[in-house]
């Protein structure tokens, strides 16, 4: 008996201290972002914030709503075309993570720099998190295929840009 109340004192309060999120709700959410015009925006030098360096340059833009960071942008510029890595946050907590690989074509042998085409997307639904364990839960959609990058062993590894920009 004593066992029992247990598990079941344990289950109420793992579910207590979780938060299900719909990934309707979280694109309900990217979009009033988007379309808010009261954003502040300021742009960095990735490798300056970071400490490390891309051959082909790399820029941090962080959205900001009355102090709290809403939208990180992380682009990264390569001789093969550019990676972005966007990051939706909602009460200082990652929501939805987007990763696009852009390739330049090819023509004539030579890489046409004039026509930039999504190879790769993959949009990270952050639908859970555990505040009592820390730990997330996601639900991933991916379309195309990898080209230049490489793909994540754990999808938390995402978001590391938020340890990088606490003071920004």
């Amino acid at each position: 008996m004593k066992f029992k109340s247990i598990i079941v004192f344990l289950f109420f309060n793992l579910t207590a201290f979780s938060q299900d999120i719909t990934v309707k709700e979280i694109d309900n959410y990217i979009g009033s972002v988007d379309s808010n015009s009261s954003l502040n925006l300021k742009e960095y030098n990735w490798s300056e914030i970071t400490g490390s360096h891309i051959d082909h340059g790399a820029t941090l833009k962080i959205w900001k709503l009355e102090g709290e960071i809403v939208k990180i942008e992380e682009q990264f510029g390569a001789s093969y075309g550019r990676y972005t890595r966007l990051t939706y946050l909602k009460n200082n907590k990652p929501i939805k993570g987007i990763e696009t690989e852009e390739n330049f074509k090819f023509k004539n042998d030579e890489i046409d720099y004039s026509n930039l085409n999504i190879q790769f997307k993959m949009e990270i639904y952050v639908t859970k998190f555990n505040d009592l364990i820390g730990e997330y839960e996601f639900d991933v959609i991916e379309k195309g295929k990898r080209m230049a990058t490489d793909p994540y062993c754990d999808l938390n590894s995402f978001f590391t840009i938020m340890d990088e920009i606490d003071n920004l």
